[in-house]
């Protein structure tokens, strides 16, 4: 038992990490807020200029029309990405997740569906380019299938039309295990009783599935999707790597566009305000779907 003398030892365990956060953390975001009201080059900062709400009012009015275009196409793409990554990985991995649950080598195919989230994503991100170059896997593959009308000639991430696409492909492989392990967990966690009492009154499979499964399902569902808006809203990894947000804008999302705004055209001022304007956007969508999936968890 501690005593009341020495209670006060446990917290000074604690100062490090409580100095560390409100001197690293607290100061880059109350910066960050600051630094939206400027125009900064990032220099030295007795040289920035207030601006109010003019950075504010460059992308979001239409005051700089290319810097607002740029901004709106690379939210349209955070949309794409969060929803392609739900729409397809929920029912997939619920599905998985299913099957997993009625077989005999489960330990086995959780090993192999979980692997995505121990390997390094920026290696792995490196290995996607590659399968996505004019002469990688994926247009070999469509080739030697006789399936040429699949095949990109420039590369799926060297063309406009499809770089988008190859970048929702590693959005849906990264975050179908994480997802199919909260399933799983969530499978495992219904009494069985309750399919038991269901099926002495009569009740079909398809019944004890949206009766008793998919409530109990419900906040874990709705832990999915808040990851996956919030990981299709911070993209900014896979993106660089693979495109670097080209070609043409094409595959441009928020992030590198803070990137570029920030340490190539050397305005800290303008992408500030675009950064804090991406987290109220991404607050708004994480309530909206508390709403309306209308759960406590």
């Amino acid at each position: 038992m501690v005593s009341s003398k020495n209670k006060w030892v446990p917290y000074l365990f604690l100062l490090p990490g409580i100095l560390l956060f409100l001197g690293v953390g607290l100061y880059s975001v109350g910066f960050s807020i600051v630094l939206s009201f400027y125009n900064w080059s990032g220099i030295d900062f007795s040289t920035a200029r207030f601006e109010g709400l003019n950075n504010f009012r460059r992308f979001l009015l239409g005051d700089d029309p290319i810097v607002t275009q740029n901004f709106y196409h690379a939210v349209l793409h955070n949309v794409i990405i969060a929803v392609a990554q739900i729409a397809v990985v929920i029912p997939v991995a619920l599905v998985l997740a299913f099957v997993l649950q009625n077989t005999k080598m489960a330990s086995l195919y959780r090993t192999v569906y979980f692997l995505p989230m121990i390997v390094s994503g920026v290696a792995m991100f490196y290995v996607w380019k590659g399968l996505f170059e004019p002469s990688g896997a994926y247009n070999s593959l469509f080739h030697w299938l006789g399936m040429d009308f699949m095949t990109v000639p420039s590369g799926m991430l060297g063309s406009s039309s499809t770089s988008l696409i190859g970048i929702i492909i590693t959005f849906i492989w990264g975050g179908l295990p994480g997802t199919l392990i909260l399933y799983y967990a969530g499978l495992t966690s219904v009494d069985p009783s309750l399919y038991e009492a269901a099926s002495v009154d009569g009740a079909t499979k398809v019944k004890m599935i949206l009766k008793i499964t998919w409530p109990m399902l419900k906040p874990i569902t709705l832990i999915a999707v808040i990851q996956m808006l919030n990981g299709a809203f911070q993209a900014f990894e896979n993106v660089y790597i693979m495109t670097g947000g080209g070609p043409a804008g094409s595959s441009e999302v928020i992030g590198t566009l803070v990137y570029r705004t920030a340490f190539l055209d050397n305005n800290y001022g303008l992408a500030s305000a675009i950064g804090w304007v991406s987290f109220l956007i991404t607050g708004a969508i994480a309530i909206f779907s508390f709403r309306s999936f209308k759960t406590d968890i």
